[in-house]
């Protein structure tokens, strides 16, 4: 009977090993289809009862995760770890192929096999103690599992959901703006050493490169601890409620807001001005606000606000207002289009790190076309036209 560690992530995997002798055949079908779904090879066995307690979510081991030591133990918790450590050691002979299994996976989580070979080569043979040491260890390092295997999170229902598949972009792939790019990092940086930092807005003309800096980011500093919750602005409200639960994780959190904006008649904003600054209770030092806007004021002004149409008695209140969710914003980056100077340059580095050999006045001659037909003189202009000759070059 387990007392505490009873939260068993993928439990039909468990039950049915446990039970093996009712039924091989279930048993070594589902280690394998556990094998193959999260990219693991070898003794599938060995790695699931890591894997349950990588997730195991419980209120012993967020105390750990909490207070980053030991806690000390009850009998109940040591009767668990027991249980699970005769079960790592069991003989998995009978198990067949899961005993040591071969896959080679594009979709597993890289850092998901890597702890898990860690954790298995600190593990000594036949050593309870070890084995036990090893686990703690990792609710005192790294918390619990999502965490520390995903970058990146969504709101789902007042829930963080992890988003798989983080677009492998980093600051080099980002040609340009290196004055950019530099107070960003300067101010990522000061944040995850808990240093003063500002909350960041990324203002300026569309296609220019301030989504593609938030995601270099989060590759950039995820060893260091740094995570990104994506949240749109019709979740204002949970954000609190997000925000609170993040207070005693051992991570830094990023609340990002892409292409953010208000109209008028659109009142969350108020929520997100609480949130940033002016809430009874203050954001905790290790959540820091990033929004991306084409709009600098991010609400939309219109000439009712200069008074020169359908004037009220307190326009200057009316203006301050709109004004004053963009000051809550104490660092503000503008990303502007690129000179057709800067836009060729561009081009012609793409063309070179995808290995494009064309004449210079050619090059520049049809990027030149392309742009005043699709877009503007903006990077992702000139990614797009780089990209289509790329399939012209194959074809």
């Amino acid at each position: 009977m387990l007392y505490v560690f009873n939260n068993i992530k993928r439990k039909e995997v468990f039950d049915s090993v446990i039970n093996k002798d009712n039924d091989l055949v279930l048993a070594i079908s589902n280690l394998i289809n556990f094998g193959i779904e999260e990219g693991l090879s070898g003794n599938l066995w060995k790695k699931y009862i890591l894997y349950t307690f990588i997730f195991n979510d419980n209120s012993y081991t967020r105390a750990i995760e909490r207070n980053k030591c030991d806690i000390g133990y009850s009998s109940f918790v040591e009767s668990d770890f027991k249980y699970f450590y005769d079960l790592y050691n069991m003989d998995t002979k009978s198990l067949g192929e899961a005993n040591d299994f071969k896959i080679e996976s594009t979709r597993a989580n890289k850092y998901l096999k890597l702890l898990i070979e860690n954790m298995i080569n600190e593990i000594k043979d036949n050593d309870y103690n070890s084995f036990k040491n090893t686990l703690l260890k990792f609710y005192k390092e790294k918390g619990l599992a999502y965490m520390a295997l995903f970058k990146a999170f969504r709101v789902d229902n007042g829930n963080l959901k992890p988003i798989k598949n983080v677009l492998d972009v980093t600051f080099d792939d980002l040609i340009g703006y290196d004055m950019q790019k530099n107070m960003l990092c300067e101010n990522t940086e000061a944040f995850i050493s808990g240093k003063p930092f500002n909350n960041v807005l990324l203002y300026g003309d569309s296609g220019t490169g301030k989504s593609t800096s938030i995601k270099a980011l989060i590759n950039k500093y995820f060893d260091k601890g740094l995570r990104i919750i994506e949240v749109y602005k019709h979740q204002m409200e949970e954000i609190s409620k997000i925000i609170h639960t993040l207070r005693t994780r051992p991570y830094y959190y990023i609340i990002y807001m892409d292409d953010l904006s208000f109209e008028e008649n659109e009142v969350e904003y108020k929520y997100l001005k609480s949130i940033i600054e002016g809430g009874i209770e203050p954001k905790p030092d290790n959540v820091v606000v990033y929004a991306t806007s084409n709009r600098r004021h991010l609400i939309k002004e219109t000439f009712r606000d200069n008074g020169t149409i359908d004037d009220d008695l307190n326009r200057s209140e009316t203006q301050a207002e709109k004004l004053s969710l963009a000051y809550r914003f104490g660092l503000q980056i503008y990303y502007s289009n690129l000179s057709p100077m800067e836009f060729k340059k561009m081009v012609k580095a793409l063309a070179i790190v995808n290995n494009i050999n064309i004449d210079d006045e050619v090059l520049y001659k049809e990027a030149s076309s392309w742009q005043l037909r699709y877009g503007s003189l903006s990077g992702r202009c000139a990614t797009q036209f780089v990209s289509y000759l790329i399939n012209k070059v194959v074809k």
